[in-house]
């Protein structure tokens, strides 16, 4: 795979660094993070994105408050956490290593308690982030949150019941979600974005082919895609589309996707992974709230409403462009 060609080199360049800067110090401020995510709060369960992207005293701080915070129990919050020790893992020594295994042991046997025979999560509303939907049941992104809480069990233990468990739901979610392609939930066919943070946390879950069948249909038509650089929440053919709530794009989900198909095919996808690059280098640049670069919803013809002060738009946008770069 050949490197995206940057276009725009300063913007996207200041943008990195403006990224940096500004999560390092609205971490210190408090101004973007919640510190802890709050479980009413649907979009606080991403924060744990940003961890990765932090310094490591900032990391080590954030890593500790999640530890000790006895009362999450949350599938997307403990699943991205997940994934994020698993990208700062090398950090740690054997004497920290043990508190993360006996955190996620006591988390996988309660979440373990309620998947189903096929060892599938199944959730109703109150685990689903997408607030405007009415969305239970096997949804594509919990299975990869599951998925990620099993990984990082696997390198901290080396137990083989973990591998057993993540193959099996591999095999489950391939028999219940892959249908002309991925599925946004079992037994719908409404494309959604949500495949999106499946495929950048769990890209196992599916073959690179079958992730872009996804792709390829959620481009279709414009189904999904606007042409500035992002993805609405809910296609316009969607029955349950609101132009009034649902035509809006979430910059933290569209770097997502960036980074997602350019793992499938940087060639192929190359326009709009830059166009996502160049859209989000714009919000952290010159679109701000109180001062800050913030989560919007971004309408279809542009119109920012703004969602609060989040960290995950940066964070994701970091991870698309050291990928695009080759850092």
């Amino acid at each position: 795979m050949t490197d995206i060609a940057i276009k725009g080199e300063i913007s996207l360049d200041s943008a990195y660094k403006t990224a940096l800067r500004l999560l390092e110090d609205s971490y210190k401020t408090q101004q973007i993070f919640t510190k802890v995510p709050k479980i009413e709060n649907s979009l606080s369960w991403f924060e744990p994105l940003c961890i990765p992207a932090m310094e490591p005293v900032a990391r080590k701080e954030i890593v500790s408050t999640y530890l000790l915070n006895e009362k999450i129990f949350n599938i997307a919050i403990v699943g991205i956490f997940a994934w994020a020790i698993i990208n700062v893992l090398n950090d740690y020594n054997a004497g920290e290593r043990a508190a993360f295994e006996e955190y996620f042991v006591k988390r996988e046997e309660y979440f373990d308690s309620i998947t189903n025979t096929d060892g599938l999560f199944s959730t109703g509303i109150e685990e689903n982030w997408l607030k405007s939907v009415d969305r239970q049941g096997i949804l594509i992104e919990n299975q990869a949150y599951y998925g990620k809480i099993l990984d990082i069990l696997f390198l901290l233990t080396n137990d083989d019941v973990y591998e057993f468990k993540k193959s099996r739901l591999i095999r489950a979610v391939r028999a219940k979600l892959d249908g002309a392609y991925v599925l946004d939930r079992e037994g719908f066919l409404e494309i959604r974005p949500n495949y999106f943070i499946a495929s950048f946390l769990a890209p196992e879950l599916f073959t690179r082919d079958e992730w872009m069948k996804a792709f390829d249909v959620s481009l279709k038509n414009n189904k999904l895609w606007l042409d500035w650089g992002g993805f609405v929440t809910l296609g316009k053919s969607d029955p349950n589309y609101n132009a009034e709530k649902d035509s809006g794009s979430w910059f933290f989900i569209n770097n997502m996707a960036g980074l997602s198909v350019y793992r499938m095919d940087n060639g192929k996808y190359a326009d709009k992974v830059q166009k996502i690059l160049d859209a989000s280098a714009k919000n952290i640049l010159w679109q701000k709230y109180s001062g800050r670069p913030c989560e919007v919803m971004l309408t279809e013809n542009r119109q920012i409403k703004v969602q609060g002060l989040y960290g995950i738009s940066l964070a994701t946008f970091i991870y698309l462009y050291r990928v695009a770069k080759s850092i």
